[in-house]
């Protein structure tokens, strides 16, 4: 999976600040130099820190490579310095501005700001906290709704289970009815009289009657 796109935006820190710059300057006069090589190129770079320090790179050498760029363009070396300058103080005033105005946000050096100055910073400061109470309860509400559908879920669960439950005993209830009940009708099968047509003749209903003529007589 490729890398995010990462936001440039000046670094808060200043320590961190300095570290990056030192990082990427090197980098940026490695490549110059890479470039010089490969291309056989006069590459000169000149990169002025935020405290104002300028850094240079030159392939062979600087004045030559910059007498080299006034002939070709017509701008004088003095012209060349003077617009150097002004563009190094330019940087160095808009950083201290940038200075001036972090420590003023932090609620430092307070002692030279006047009361529409205070009056600034504090609704600044209000709108900021505004926007981070909106954020705040945003989440909140958010964590709160998850809450919500998280125990609605476990409550539904747990409905679930008693009715599974309650049909399982119920199930079990009506199968020991069926048991018993199959057994009381066979106990009494068998303890009720047993009926005359089952009862087997006795021995009085085969004895002759005095009225019948005697077998014995008639020839048989």
């Amino acid at each position: 999976m490729g890398r995010g796109k990462i936001e440039i935006k000046m670094i808060e820190n200043e320590s961190n600040r300095r570290v990056t710059f030192s990082k990427r300057k090197g980098g940026l006069f490695k490549k110059a130099r890479e470039l010089s090589v490969l291309c056989e190129a006069e590459v000169a770079l000149i990169v002025f820190s935020g405290t104002g320090k300028p850094e240079e790179f030159a392939s062979s050498s600087m004045k030559n490579i910059l007498e080299r760029y006034k002939s070709c363009t017509g701008m004088g070396i003095l012209d060349y310095q003077d617009q150097m300058l002004s563009e190094m103080a330019r940087i160095k005033r808009e950083n201290e501005i940038l200075h001036a105005e972090l420590r003023y946000m932090m609620g430092e050096d307070l002692d030279s700001s006047n009361l529409n100055d205070i009056t600034h910073l504090e609704k600044h400061l209000d709108d900021v906290w505004t926007h981070v109470r909106k954020r705040k309860d945003k989440l909140m509400d958010s964590r709160l709704e998850l809450q919500k559908k998280k125990t609605g879920l476990e409550e539904q669960i747990h409905n679930q289970l008693n009715e599974n439950i309650a049909y399982y005993h119920r199930a079990r209830m009506e199968e020991e009815d069926n048991q018993q009940s199959y057994c009381n009708y066979a106990f009494y099968q068998l303890e009720r009289p047993s009926s005359p047509l089952n009862t087997p003749p006795s021995a009085s209903e085969f004895r002759l009657q005095p009225n019948q003529p005697n077998l014995k007589d008639s020839g048989y």
